[in-house]
């Protein structure tokens, strides 16, 4: 079992890869909206996307992950790493077979699924759009694939090949944009780029997975019988694990009845607060699932207090992130998207839209350590219930707020399902499973955190002025415009905002007591 060490460890692994994942994908946010632009081309492009990448939080690493790695951290602690073989070939002639009947029905008929998901879309970009399709929906095949063997690699505590390899997919990805660009391609090469960078992730895993001693093995009654257990779970624990990726189908239904740019630029701003959200929480979650599914087998109490530390630290690196990225949406725009194609006003939109997301950061990145201790107690059937309530409820919203805020909205309707999804997920733990949730340590902790990291952005916001007046004042112009208007604008306020996040850190013994994982 990971001690303290190990989990705050391969949580900063997996952070680290995530990191660099997350980098290479801003740059291909950037070089695509470069080659599409924000408008019906992109849109098209990003909903058939959409698609299998959407599907990859259910058949990769959400719902199957979810129900699938418990059994196997229990499978191989209770009977070692060999008992295995069986039961991961079993999962994934099923899941796998399942998946591959997903990818043949989504080519079939993907006009008519294009023409559900996007109704606001005329007749040629629903065209277009189910000609991608066609092309990347077996990329869901070998993403799958790969989160099947990254599960048994987890669960043996090897991590790297599961994070590094969105950053390998990440750089073919780029890699055909740049070539798209080069050679002023049409679309569907950038269709056919994403699958080969899939299948080569597959092979990657496949390696891996033959590295850390695994095998295809024979499948016995004892495997077939865990299994059914595991897909119950997984069918349960589909709307939970994706509520969000539901809400952003639910926002692309709605947005396709807006201008042109409103999906992409919904697109874009998720993108952006997927960063800190698979940097920090889905890494932390990925790690404490199969540690928290060992907790429960002697000491299921312990939970309560992990719930409480856990939100302690989601909300220690939420709170001056989402500060950060809000006081600088629009200069993320200006500096990486605009031009010819991305004009300022579409800058100016999709801060706006960014920022509704940022007010939900906490509380989406604290489903997802909540969703762990579910699944640890093999509890999957209420998060699905709770999820499909928020799902509803994100639409509701969605309606509510369209006619008055447009794309904005759609994203502050996201948010608002996200926190009541929250108090329920946590209502239920307390009252239903009689796990104790510290309200008052955790209110406490929230209160003097907010003024620890008030006190310490007021010298920050004073000398990032000061020194922004310093460039206006004494720079010529075309320098000035390098580092205000341009990617020169990072190369001091990174600086700056890291000296930000480590002030944070000297002084977090001055306003609070101890927070577990930090020490």
């Amino acid at each position: 079992m990971f001690n303290k060490k190990d989990i705050v460890n391969k949580t900063a692994q997996v952070g680290f890869w995530t990191m660099a994942s997350r980098i290479t994908g801003i740059l291909r946010e950037t070089l695509t909206m470069r080659y599409l632009g924000p408008g019906a081309l992109a849109g098209a492009f990003l909903t058939a996307y959409k698609i299998p990448n959407g599907l990859r939080k259910v058949f990769a690493e959400g719902a199957m992950s979810a129900a699938f790695v418990p059994t196997l951290a229990a499978t191989i602690h209770d009977r070692g790493q060999s008992a295995a073989n069986g039961l991961m070939t079993l999962a994934f002639l099923v899941f796998e077979g399942l998946v591959l009947v997903f990818c043949a029905l989504g080519m079939v008929y993907a006009d008519s699924i294009i023409a559900f998901i996007a109704s606001g879309f005329t007749p040629e970009k629903i065209h277009i759009s189910a000609q991608c399709l066609r092309i990347v929906m077996p990329f869901i095949f070998f993403i799958s694939s790969s989160a099947l063997f990254a599960g048994a690699l987890q669960s043996v505590g090897r991590f790297f090949v599961p994070a590094f390899s969105p950053v390998l997919l990440n750089i073919l990805f780029i890699c055909t944009v740049l070539l798209c660009l080069w050679k002023d391609l049409p679309m569907h090469y950038l269709c056919w780029g994403i699958l080969v960078g899939g299948s080569i992730q597959f092979l990657l895993h496949i390696v891996a997975y033959i590295h850390a001693s695994f095998k295809f093995g024979a499948i016995t009654k004892d495997d077939m019988h865990q299994l059914s257990d595991v897909f119950v779970r997984f069918l349960l624990c589909l709307p939970s694990i994706s509520v969000m990726e539901v809400s952003l189908f639910v926002d692309t239904s709605f947005a396709s009845y807006l201008k042109d740019s409103a999906i992409p630029l919904i697109y874009l701003a998720n993108r952006f607060v997927g960063i800190p959200l698979g940097v920090f929480a889905v890494a932390f979650a990925t790690v404490l699932l199969p540690h928290f599914s060992r907790i429960v087998r002697y000491a299921p109490s312990r939970l309560s207090f992990y719930i409480l530390e856990g939100a302690k630290l989601v909300f220690w690196v939420s709170l001056p992130t989402a500060l950060l990225m809000w006081v600088f949406s629009e200069k993320i725009f200006e500096t990486l998207f605009l031009g010819p194609k991305f004009t300022m006003e579409h800058v100016v939109e999709a801060a706006m839209i960014l920022r509704a997301f940022l007010l939900g950061l906490f509380f989406f990145s604290l489903n997802k350590v909540i969703l762990s201790v579910y699944y640890a107690l093999k509890i999957a059937w209420v998060p699905a219930l709770i999820s499909s309530l928020s799902a509803i409820l994100n639409a509701f919203f969605d309606w509510l707020f369209i006619d008055y805020l447009q794309a904005t909205g759609l994203a502050l309707a996201t948010t608002c399902a996200s926190v009541i999804h929250t108090i329920l997920f946590l209502l239920v733990l307390h009252y239903g499973y009689k796990q104790k949730i510290y309200i008052v340590p955790m209110m406490h902790f929230f209160v003097l955190y907010s003024v620890q990291v008030t006190l310490c952005f007021l010298p920050f916001w004073g000398i990032y002025h000061l020194i922004k007046h310093a460039i206006v004042v004494y720079m010529p112009a075309q320098p000035a415009w390098f580092f205000l208007s341009s990617l020169g604008f990072w190369f001091w306020v990174g600086p700056l905002s890291l000296l930000f996040l480590a002030l944070l850190w000297v002084s977090r013994h001055w306003f609070y007591g101890r927070v577990y994982f930090l020490e």
